[in-house]
């Protein structure tokens, strides 16, 4: 009986890659006609990290909601806030689905 064939783990991640980015350039696209359809595109990015076993780039990461795992489309159903006093410099970012809060901080660069 003839093993099965392996394939490559490099090359599972790189179609991985390219298929995460492929789906998150059409969220962007559908999102405000069809919200459903935008969060099952979401959803199957992230599945493809998970069994590639990569990150999704921060770029789209911190455009999902980490409680309720939806696409945050600013001025729709998530809004950003920006605070410079208090915790020190950061962005908070409030998903409208399930109202979590997220903030990120930034750091500032310090030139003397």
């Amino acid at each position: 009986m003839p093993k099965p064939k392996r394939f490559n783990k490099n090359i599972i991640k790189k179609i991985a890659e390219i298929r995460i980015s492929y789906l998150f350039g059409k969220v962007e696209e559908i999102f405000p006609e069809n919200r459903d359809l935008a969060n099952r595109y979401t959803y199957l990015a992230r599945k493809y990290a998970q069994r590639a076993k990569i990150e999704i780039p921060e770029k789209w990461n911190k455009r999902i909601c980490h409680k309720c795992k939806k696409f945050l489309y600013p001025g729709i159903n998530c809004r950003i806030r920006l605070h410079s006093k208090g915790k020190g410099s950061h962005v908070s970012l409030t998903c409208f689905e399930c109202y979590r809060t997220t903030r990120y901080f930034i750091k500032l660069k310090r030139t003397f």
